[in-house]
């Protein structure tokens, strides 16, 4: 078992860590990081994952009750949030269930932290703004979502730091890297699948974004959780980039022709949900407290590459 380790955080020794969206991309980086310094706990969900995975917990974000029996069956030090509904046009149009799982869940799971004494890291969105600024968005630009998925993520941060002021709201951008569950795709791997296909991608040149190497963002998390800081931070890659732009560097970066990328503008594709179309972070507050910089595009894309051929 991994030896417990003693962060900045008021003398608490954190032993035991929850993650909540253990399946997901990031929340198995984040398993397999964390995992060399913390005894690891994890979960899945039952109605998306299907079947026990990795002898991960059953959890309903939304439900109190199921959040209260894992906490006292865990009984964590410290928990990472990462589940949510991500679709981003799903959630547009199931409002319903969106704030269900990214408002109400983040909620409960703060109290239950609050009620365990345990610390809390939980990941929010980019989409939390409006896309209208033409520079890096800071943690003290004011926020004003255009989706339902915006909106919501945006209810679960500040309810969890009503809850719970000591907790740490982390957004983030666009993750990409390779998934340890077959069938779930980002945009990387979706722009290589088509790629590798032969078929052509359709992508918005006039949508600014962040592309973030999920690897570098678990390991950023579990360094913010040692840290014991707490209020927002933005962490993600430093690129502010058009997802054409993305497209031709995950071409050239894996050897693909970059003729099969199509720009279209966004306003020409008829989709539920809004896209802000600039939705560059500026992650210099957590660079500086993590002290050192995030990982770029070129580099993300060299490492997917190289663990491929591994």
């Amino acid at each position: 078992m991994p030896q417990p380790v003693k962060g900045n955080c008021g003398g608490i020794w954190l032993k035991k860590l929850l993650v909540i969206g253990a399946s997901g991309l990031l929340g198995s980086k984040i398993v397999r990081i964390a995992s060399e310094k913390f005894a690891v706990s994890g979960t899945y969900n039952p109605q998306v994952d299907g079947e026990d995975l990795w002898r991960l917990e059953a959890l309903d974000l939304g439900s109190k009750d199921d959040v209260e029996r894992l906490f006292f069956k865990v009984d964590p030090n410290a928990v990472i949030l990462t589940a949510a509904m991500t679709n981003v046009d799903a959630c547009e149009r199931e409002p319903l269930v969106a704030n269900r799982v990214n408002a109400s869940g983040p909620m409960i799971v703060a109290r239950a932290c609050r009620e365990h004494g345990a610390r809390l890291v939980h990941v929010s969105t980019d989409y939390v703004f409006d896309g209208t600024k033409s520079r890096k968005y800071k943690e003290t630009d004011v926020p004003r979502p255009i989706s339902v998925y915006g909106s919501s993520k945006l209810t679960g941060e500040k309810a969890v730091l009503s809850t719970m002021p000591d907790a740490a709201v982390v957004r983030t951008a666009v993750l990409y890297g390779w998934n340890p569950i077959e069938g779930k795709d980002n945009f990387v791997t979706w722009v290589l699948k088509k790629l590798r296909s032969n078929e052509k991608v359709t992508l918005f040149d006039d949508q600014h974004i962040s592309p973030t190497f999920a690897d570098d963002l678990a390991d950023a998390l579990v360094g913010i959780l040692q840290q014991g800081a707490s209020g927002l931070f933005h962490v993600c890659g430093p690129d502010c980039i058009n997802r054409v732009d993305s497209g031709m560097m995950i071409a050239d970066a894996f050897g693909l022709d970059k003729n099969l990328i199509v720009p279209v503008r966004s306003e020409a594709v008829r989709l539920p949900a809004r896209r802000p179309a600039y939705s560059c972070l500026d992650s210099s507050k957590a660079e500086k407290l993590l002290g050192r910089k995030l990982i770029s595009l070129d580099a993300g894309l060299a490492r997917m590459r190289e663990l491929e051929d591994e």
